[in-house]
C-alpha cells in the first residue's frame, strides 16, 4: 500500500553540541555549487562546468536555547558562539515507524548573530546564520 504521509515538525530532532535543540523554531542547509555554460562554436552552451561548492544555512532559536549553547561554549573557553565548530545531526522520523532518515552537517560554525526585542513580543527568537563544511544525507 503506498502511503505519502510526510514527516511532520514534531516529529524532527536536531541535535547541536550534543543537545537536542528543544528551543528550535527553523532550520534551513543548502548546498549549492558554481555552474556556468561552456561556449564553443556558435551560439549554443556545448556543456556545463562546475566549479566550487558551498555549504551555508540558518538555525532560528528561542532566547533560553541560545543561552544555553552560549553557556556550552564558555565552558569550553570560547567567548561566544561565533568561536564554536561542531556538527549537526537533523533527524527526521516519521510516525509510520519507518526507518528516521538523518543528516548530517559537518563542521559548521555560527557566522553572526544579534538580538531584537519589541514591544508586545512574547517570545525572542535569534537566527543564527551557518556555514559548514559538508553534508551527510539520508544516512
Amino acid at each position: 500500500m503506498f502511503d505519502s504521509k510526510e514527516c511532520t515538525w514534531a516529529n524532527m530532532k536536531v541535535v547541536v553540541m550534543g543537545q537536542e535543540l528543544t528551543g528550535i523554531r527553523g532550520i534551513k542547509y543548502k548546498l549549492s555549487q558554481e555552474k556556468e555554460h561552456l561556449h564553443g562554436a556558435g551560439d549554443e552552451p556545448i556543456g556545463i562546468q562546475r566549479g566550487k561548492r558551498t555549504y551555508e544555512g540558518e538555525i532560528k532559536l528561542l532566547k533560553f536555547q541560545f543561552d544555553r549553547l552560549v553557556d556550552i561554549v564558555r565552558l569550553s573557553q570560547g567567548r561566544d558562539l561565533l568561536d564554536f565548530s561542531g556538527d549537526i545531526v537533523v533527524a527526521y522520523v516519521k510516525e509510520d515507524g519507518s526507518l528516521p532518515r538523518t543528516d548530517l552537517i559537518k563542521g559548521f560554525q555560527f557566522k553572526e548573530f544579534e538580538k531584537g526585542w519589541e514591544q508586545g513580543a512574547k517570545f525572542m527568537e535569534i537566527t543564527l546564520p551557518i556555514i559548514f563544511m559538508g553534508l551527510q544525507q539520508n544516512m
